[in-house]
């Protein structure tokens, strides 16, 4: 049995054939946004949904939260957690929900019967682990539960990963996912959808990044995803993507996506937009709280002013006017608290 609903590979090839087709809805507004090219950049705490083997290069605990207002009164609301077990180590959980909103149910001569509603829901525990100093490999376990109005079915999946760290500017990844049991509605069945992905990043400098990947699914269109990202200040991302699989039976709009990141103190809040033609477009909002990153990254900017900028230091480096304030204002923060007298606080006015 499939839900009457409009997914985007079952609107454009193999409708019916696939059951769980909410897992293929992207997560995240920054992976969205980036035409879903995201498993080479996924260290964070979208890693157990987009590639667990980057759970192996996590910095820092980390939560996710999202809200999708996806195509007519559908939603899809997403979290996640992620922790670093130790340096090579992480692990991470999530939780997908796919809600239908009331859908009106009628008899065979059109007589109102009131209400129903469908739900679908993906729960992922997730393992990450270096293998050499640049390659991580992960997994995914997952329970999918559906309710389609009065029927419900469950199936037991997995995602296997692997992330490789070329050098400080380029990554590479494979992801399988997907892969698992028979969703079962009494006695209809229908397969997970089983994809293959393999893709890259690379950060041509500061400003600009990267992304590409090419998707495999084991039933419907293959198609190719590309991301862009421009920092044009420090904390402001601008990202554009693109995915071809998805204009095969829409139209060329649908494939495009765009949005924006606001990173302040570590944390994100991310914006982004997908057409998908006549469908109507959607709407993301997403979260991540990254927990002792904003102190990891103040130390890292300090430091980084020490050594390059000490006299005759090789390769000397011209910060940015936004470098300089935030390393003045680190340095003016240092000095005080360590003319602060041991048990005291600095007063405030």
């Amino acid at each position: 049995m499939s839900a009457a609903l409009s997914l985007p590979r079952q609107a454009e090839a193999s409708a019916g054939t696939e059951g769980a087709s909410f897992l293929d809805i992207p997560v995240g507004a920054g992976p969205a946004a980036l035409g879903s090219a995201y498993s080479a950049l996924a260290t964070d705490a979208y890693a157990p949904t987009w590639n667990p083997a980057g759970l192996g290069f996590l910095q820092s605990t980390q939560v996710a939260g999202q809200h999708l207002s996806y195509l007519e009164s559908t939603s899809d609301e997403y979290v996640s957690i992620v922790y670093p077990v130790h340096s090579g180590l992480g692990i991470g959980s999530a939780v997908q929900y796919f809600g239908s909103g009331d859908i009106p149910r009628t008899d065979g001569s059109g007589n109102s019967l009131g209400n129903y509603s469908d739900a679908f829901a993906a729960y992922s525990l997730a393992l990450g682990k270096t293998v050499t100093p640049k390659l991580s490999l992960g997994a995914t376990g997952k329970w999918i539960h559906e309710k389609i109005a009065d029927f419900s079915a469950d199936a037991y999946a997995g995602d296997l990963g692997a992330q490789y760290q070329a050098s400080d500017k380029l990554s590479l990844a494979a992801v399988l996912s997907n892969l698992g049991t028979t969703l079962k509605f009494q006695s209809d069945g229908d397969s997970l959808p089983t994809a293959f992905k393999l893709g890259g990043a690379y950060q041509l400098n500061r400003r600009w990044l990267l992304a590409m990947e090419g998707f495999y699914p084991k039933t419907g269109l293959a198609g190719l995803h590309s991301g862009v990202e421009w920092s044009p200040l420090d904390f402001l991302q601008i990202r554009a993507g693109y995915r071809t699989e998805t204009t095969k039976q829409l139209s060329a709009m649908a494939g495009l996506s765009a949005g924006l990141g606001i990173n302040l103190w570590g944390q994100e809040l991310a914006y982004a937009w997908l057409p998908y033609g006549d469908l109507g477009d959607t709407q993301y909002f997403s979260l991540v709280l990254r927990f002792g990153e904003a102190e990891r990254a103040r130390r890292n900017l300090i430091n980084f002013h020490h050594v390059v900028n000490r006299p005759g230091a090789p390769g000397a480096h011209e910060e940015s006017p936004e470098d300089k304030q935030l390393i003045e204002m680190f340095e003016e923060q240092e000095q005080k608290a360590a003319q602060t007298p041991a048990g005291q606080t600095e007063s405030h006015p």
